[in-house]
């Protein structure tokens, strides 16, 4: 029998979420404020994406504060017309109302949204963020922690652009 996880190649192969999409408070601090009960795999989620190689949290997570920025790595080589340390953040977390922020290519985005796994985020919907950032629902059970953790996996190859060239974005360039 095929699992979901070996069907999750494609954004497009992602299954429709089941249910109805979580309450969210739609603002310039845009959190889930519903639909949560799945915390153990909120966190289960997040601790693995942290163990990710090159990837890394400020402030970090001992520290237990409510938002954390999760990003890559700055690359070894530091390019020599370039005075700032370039960090390329792909999600942040709030933790005390679990809530999933990513920066998704537009396709993944556009298939987490009409798949009701996410929402457009409420600042890029304004310019203020980049596009493709949305609202990721919170797992609430094992299948819905697969699907969230592909599209993080999205999120984090959009950043750090695996084809060798600049889509990642600087967080000096994100207003959150």
């Amino acid at each position: 029998m095929e699992t979901l996880k070996s069907r999750l190649d494609r954004c497009d192969s992602i299954p429709v979420r089941n249910g109805t999409r979580p309450k969210t408070i739609c603002g310039p601090l845009h959190v889930q404020c519903g639909g949560t009960e799945g915390d153990k795999y909120f966190s289960e989620l997040i601790t693995e994406v942290l163990a990710w190689p090159r990837v890394e949290c400020t402030p970090p997570m001992v520290r237990s504060p409510d938002l954390i920025s999760i990003h890559s790595k700055p690359a070894e080589r530091v390019i020599a017309s370039s005075s700032t340390r370039c960090v390329r953040r792909f999600a942040h977390v709030y933790l005390s109302a679990p809530t999933i922020v990513l920066t998704l290519p537009l396709v993944a985005a556009h298939w987490a949204i009409v798949r009701g796994w996410a929402e457009p985020h409420y600042l890029a919907s304004h310019c203020l963020m980049p596009a493709g950032t949305v609202l990721l629902y919170v797992p609430t059970d094992e299948t819905e922690r697969e699907v969230c953790r592909f599209h993080f996996s999205r999120a984090y190859e959009f950043c750090t652009d695996v084809t060798g060239g600049e889509t990642g974005l600087c967080e000096r360039e994100l207003l959150i």
